[in-house]
């Protein structure tokens, strides 16, 4: 399963962090992201932006092993 994000989309302001959830598509995803924000398809897409989460486990303090 993949994670996506979902990100305000507004050209005022930088692109903020809403909320994250593990789907297998991104359209499973956009679906439950209106859903949660009892909105449509279309209307969730005009406000928001859904992107796949980069899902490495890559941790710094460890040296990016």
């Amino acid at each position: 399963m993949s994670k996506f994000g979902l990100y305000t989309k507004n050209s005022n302001e930088t692109s903020g962090h809403i909320n994250i959830v593990e789907m297998p598509t991104k359209t499973q995803a956009e679906a439950y992201f209106a859903g949660v924000k009892n909105l449509s398809l279309q209307q969730l897409q005009d406000l928001f932006i859904i992107k796949e989460i980069d899902n490495s486990n890559k941790v710094l303090m460890y040296g990016n092993r």
